[in-house]
C-alpha cells in the first residue's frame, strides 16, 4: 500500500510562497522513514484570474556553515534527485482561481538522507521566476548525531557552531547557563541550532541581557517528531 506523505497543504500567504500569482504550498517537507513508494502532495492555486502554464523540475540542495540554502540545479544534480522523486509531469495548467493537488513520488529509498529540490516556475511570466519546495528526506536506519563544536563568548554574544556528524539531518538544543567572575549563575537560556544537514557545521548565535564570564551549554533531548510539512522556517 502507497503511504501519502503529505495528505493535506496549508495554503498561508506568508512571503515568499508566492510568484507571479501562483501560490505553492507547502515549502518545506520533513520526512523520515522514507519508502520507495511514498507519495509528497503539494498544493497550487492561482491567485489573480489569470490561466498559468506552469513547469516543474528537480535539484538538490545543501547548506553553508550559517545555515543558509544552497541550491544545486546542475545536470548532476538534476540527474540525482530524479533517481530520488519521480514528478508526475513537467508542465501543466492552472485555470483561473484553480487548486491543484501535484502529487509526487519517491522512486527509491536506497539513500540514508536526501535533500531534494522541486523547482516549480511560471513558464508565461513577464519577470523570471521560481518558487523552490525542500524536501528533506530520510529512511529508517539514519540518525543523526548533533554535538556542540565550538562556543565563542564576545561580550553579551555567544556565538555556538554545532557539528552533526550522523547520516541524517537533525536539530540540537540546549541551556545556556551564564555565570559571573564569582561563579554564581546569572541566568539560564535556551538555544537551538535550526535544521544541521549531515557531515555540516552550523553557527548559531545569541545575545544575553548580561556579559558573563564563562558559559556552560546543556543539550536536551530531541523532541521532535516522525513528519513535518512547514510553511514556515528553515
Amino acid at each position: 500500500m502507497r503511504r501519502v506523505l503529505a495528505i493535506f497543504a496549508l495554503c498561508l500567504a506568508l512571503p515568499g510562497l508566492c510568484q507571479a500569482g501562483v501560490l505553492v504550498s507547502p515549502v518545506l517537507v520533513e520526512a523520515h522513514a522514507v519508502e520507495a513508494g511514498d507519495e509528497i502532495v503539494l498544493s497550487c492555486t492561482e491567485l489573480t484570474g489569470r490561466e498559468r502554464l506552469l513547469t516543474l523540475s528537480l535539484g538538490l540542495f545543501d547548506q553553508d556553515a550559517e545555515g543558509r540554502v544552497i541550491l544545486q540545479e546542475d545536470e548532476h544534480a538534476q540527474a540525482l534527485a530524479a533517481d530520488i522523486v519521480e514528478l508526475p509531469f513537467r508542465e501543466f495548467r492552472l485555470l483561473p482561481h484553480e487548486n491543484r493537488d501535484i502529487t509526487l513520488r519517491v522512486r527509491s529509498a536506497d539513500f540514508a538522507s536526501a535533500y531534494v529540490v522541486v523547482y516549480v516556475r511560471a513558464a508565461q511570466a513577464a519577470v523570471a521566476s521560481r518558487l523552490a519546495v525542500l524536501l528533506m528526506l530520510s529512511t529508517g536506519a539514519a540518525k543523526d548525531d548533533l554535538s556542540l563544536a565550538d562556543l565563542h563568548i564576545d561580550g553579551s554574544s555567544l556565538a555556538l557552531t554545532f557539528h552533526n556528524r550522523g547520516d541524517r539531518h537533525g536539530t540540537a538544543s540546549g541551556m545556556i547557563s551564564a555565570y559571573d567572575s564569582a561563579g554564581d549563575l546569572q541566568g539560564e537560556f535556551f538555544v537551538e541550532s535550526g535544521r544541521v544537514l549531515p557531515n555540516r557545521q552550523r553557527r548559531t548565535y545569541l545575545a544575553l541581557p548580561t556579559q558573563p564570564h564563562s558559559v556552560r551549554f546543556t543539550p536536551l533531548e530531541d523532541l521532535g517528531g516522525q513528519f513535518l510539512v512547514s510553511d514556515a522556517l528553515w
